[in-house]
């Protein structure tokens, strides 16, 4: 197995090289910008993760560390997000048996998402994310974003925490509606709305940092942490310190599965970020270097005390819109999370839980996608019933499943177009002369005795079985007598063995009712099949290339003679 080259190894070699001057204020101005926004938010999913907030910024550090050498999106901000949080919360928690341990199997829990990961661009598998749809993702975030809220309320209203699936939290929330304490509730909705009209009136300015700032100077000014209104309390200060996290193997096991969800769903946040910014900004993404990116970025991470990361959306399009030019950005990010974590620490203590709860709540709403599900529901009904279909299994059965059910509908969505590809019946265009789908063209006509079909496919094992079905069905339906089947090859420039066993079992049926079957528009890769399938194949003489009208020409001479 060849290994790439140390540019394509690690890009920080290649655009370090590349760096302009000219683009270091860009850099500089994204990179603060970025880190305000990195801070409060790196703590809000820690806290979704029930997790210590310092491993928020731990996190945030490493994964922004690690993407600085080895990343290849000039655009996308590595880090927490909402729904890796929640995940490792709802699933690490249930191994875990105390407070201590659910932190060791967290960080053993990234380790084996940057192994899977590893493991993966080894085998240079960029290509199988390709297979989950993007409606999917539009319904999996949608839902995990419902979710995730469910999740926030009781913090945000004062209400003890709730747990289950989505409608029992939703359920709970209700029931207690009479408990809700009205000082925390209203640090929580005023931190909501804060946030909403900072991203309406003032987008580029740092929203979440002001409003903690704000939160932490009320708490500090009057005392209502005395009131009832719970706060996060002291945040050790501190670069982290790398430690491997140990447990048993058995442990490791109950892992796996759990592991595996997250660094499906960490890569596939990851890329959908990269392959935005990428098309937007008009340079390649590499889907097998961001699997390395994903790997190291999450080993650090679990080394570094954080939790599992990807590609933020949110942070990535941030940066993007204050002028990020390289990857130097997290560089800064860094230097931002440095200083913070050494010198800052100490004024965390009073920010309240209900404001990071307002600050998770307010993030996760960008993952409803309300105009493409609106959009999938105009183009493409069952596009919408695939997304509708993995949104409401988040719902249901939470978020790991939710996942799996996504691959899943995934799956069967490209074996169900694989195995039921499109066909249509060619009429002759009367202008033209060109042979065209008869049903999105009506006025073309049928050549008398004849029936040329088309498969707009590959024809392979999968399919070949239903398109057999699907051409003596037509051939049934028809009300003259076909005496000929020209069997268009354009859209079909591959065959597999059994696709050559469905031909010659196809000319031998329509022997039998006294029709031909003949090819038209077949490559020499098509030829090659045919004759390596059977010693005497019935097709395998079929002219290389020839059109339809002239398959159809040839047999009519040889009718005459």
């Amino acid at each position: 197995m060849r290994l790439p080259d140390i540019g394509t190894l690690l890009p920080i070699v290649e655009w370090l090289r590349e760096y302009e001057p000219g683009w270091l204020r860009a850099d500089l101005v994204a990179g603060l910008t970025v880190g305000a926004a990195v801070v409060p938010e790196g703590m809000a999913y820690a806290a979704l993760a029930g997790l210590p907030l310092e491993t928020g910024l731990y996190a945030s550090l490493a994964a922004v560390t690690a993407y600085l050498v080895v990343g290849t999106s000039k655009q996308v901000i590595v880090g927490p997000t909402s729904a890796l949080a929640v995940l490792l919360a709802t699933q690490v928690g249930a191994v875990a048996t105390g407070g201590a341990a659910y932190v060791t199997l967290v960080g053993v829990t990234t380790l084996l998402v940057g192994a899977i990961a590893f493991v993966a661009w080894l085998f240079r598998l960029g290509f199988v994310m390709n297979f989950i749809s993007e409606s999917v993702l539009t319904g999996f975030s949608a839902g995990a974003a419902l979710f995730i809220i469910s999740t926030q309320l009781p913090t945000l209203l004062g209400l003890d925490s709730a747990s289950g699936q989505f409608y029992e939290r939703i359920w709970f929330v209700l029931n207690s509606l009479a408990a809700i304490q009205p000082l925390t509730a209203a640090v929580g909705v005023g931190t909501v709305l804060l946030l909403l009209a900072g991203e309406r009136y003032a987008p580029r300015l740092p929203s979440a940092l002001i409003v903690v700032a704000l939160a932490i100077a009320l708490v500090t000014v009057t005392g209502i942490e005395e009131q009832g209104v719970t706060v996060v309390g002291a945040v050790p200060s501190g670069l982290p310190v790398l430690a491997v996290p140990t447990t048993t193997l058995s442990t490791v096991v109950q892992l796996l599965p759990v592991a595996l969800a997250l660094f499906i769903l960490s890569y596939v946040e990851g890329m959908a970020a990269v392959e935005t910014f990428a098309q937007r900004h008009k340079y390649r993404a590499d889907p097998d270097q961001e699997l390395l990116a994903t790997g190291l970025t999450n080993t650090l991470s679990g080394l570094a005390q954080g939790f599992v990361v990807g590609g933020s959306m949110s942070r990535s399009a941030l940066n993007d819109a204050v002028g990020g030019r390289t990857q130097a950005i997290n560089a800064i990010v860094a230097v931002v999370l440095i200083v913070v974590l050494v010198f800052l620490t100490g004024l965390l203590s009073a920010l309240p839980e209900a404001t990071l709860a307002g600050v998770v709540i307010v993030a996760v709403t960008k993952l409803v996608d309300v105009a493409e599900l609106r959009r999938l529901w105009r183009v493409d009904r069952g596009e919408f019933l695939t997304a509708a279909v993995a949104l409401t299994s988040v719902l249901v059965v939470g978020l790991l499943y939710g996942v799996f059910v996504g691959v899943v509908i995934s799956a069967l969505v490209v074996l169900g177009r694989a195995t039921y590809p499109h066909t249509a019946e060619l009429g002759r265009d009367t202008t033209g002369g060109e042979f065209t789908d008869i049903d999105r063209h009506p006025a073309d006509e049928r050549v008398p005795g004849v029936l040329v079909y088309r498969v707009d496919a590959e024809l392979f094992f999968a399919n070949a079985p239903t398109v057999r079905h699907d051409l003596l069905e037509r051939l049934d339906e028809r009300d003259e007598q076909v005496r000929l089947v020209v069997f268009d090859m354009r859209s079909s420039p591959t065959i597999d063995l059994t696709a050559a066993d469905m031909f010659a079992d196809l000319h031998e049926r329509l022997a039998h009712r006294g029709i031909d079957l003949r090819l038209a528009e077949a490559d020499g890769a098509v030829r090659d099949v045919l004759a390596l399938s059977a010693s005497a194949h019935p097709l395998c003489e079929t002219p290389v290339n020839e059109g339809v009208a002239t398959t159809i020409e040839s047999w009519q001479r040889s009718q005459e003679q």
